[in-house]
């Protein structure tokens, strides 16, 4: 399959990655007997050797209600390499890329609207409220999902275009646009801040923004998926009244 790049070796699996970074799929490469949870919708294709079983995403109805409202799924795919080696390929829905993180073994991560692609089931997931004042004002962050590892464990994450990582030091601080946050370290301390004066915070889309406050990992994507809605919309043909 076409622009194929060299496989890497994560805790778990083996993966490459096609036709990065612009519309990115993930081939996972499972060993017999080899398990992996992913995003329900995410599968592209797999080998025979390997089965399918859908479950809720988290154990008890009302859990997966909540999870549902940090984007992501009611569902999860379990895939499991029942009868030999098999290829497992997965795509987010939208263009952009796709990011592999080794998480330690008690390390905990949030991960932000929809970014969520598969993981090891070593890898615990929880859906967290932000807080009424994080929840009011930011925006798709209102619920997040927590991710912590009972050992080393390997995760995957999409950007709607490509990614940035910044590591943050004791005390650095960081501002950035709700909307462009895949995810970061549970150590990020983080809040809603409002820039500029009054007129900047009502008619600039710019007017609140998230600071985060090292030390820890932060991931964002360079392109925001409320602002690709309005570009589209903008274009869309308009009903007479």
């Amino acid at each position: 399959m076409g622009d194929k790049k060299l496989t890497e070796k994560g805790v778990d699996y083996e993966f490459d990655f096609q036709f990065s970074p612009s519309y990115s799929i993930l081939n996972i490469h499972l060993q017999n007997g080899q398990v992996i949870n992913a995003e329900a919708g995410a599968m592209i294709y797999h080998d025979t050797t390997i089965g399918i079983k859908t479950k809720k995403f988290s154990k008890g109805f009302w859990k997966s209600i909540i999870k549902s409202l940090a984007g992501e799924s009611f569902w999860i795919n379990e895939f499991t390499a029942e009868t030999g080696d098999g290829l497992l390929g997965l795509a987010p829905p939208y263009p952009g890329d796709i990011k592999h993180i080794k998480i330690n073994a008690g390390e905990q991560w949030m991960v932000y609207s929809g970014a969520f692609i598969a993981c090891s089931p070593s890898i615990d997931t929880s859906t967290k409220f932000s807080g009424f004042k994080k929840g009011l004002f930011g925006g798709e962050n209102m619920f997040y999902l927590l991710v912590e590892a009972e050992k080393d464990s390997d995760l995957f994450v999409s950007a709607l275009g490509g990614f940035l990582t910044r590591e943050l030091k004791a005390e650095d601080t960081l501002r950035i646009d709700n909307s462009h946050l895949v995810a970061m370290q549970k150590d990020v301390q983080w809040d809603i801040k409002k820039v500029g004066g009054l007129k900047s915070t009502l008619f600039s889309k710019e007017g609140l923004v998230i600071e985060v406050t090292g030390p820890g990992k932060i991931i964002f994507q360079t392109r925001s998926p409320a602002e690709i809605i309005s570009w589209i919309y903008r274009y869309l043909p308009k009903g007479r009244g």
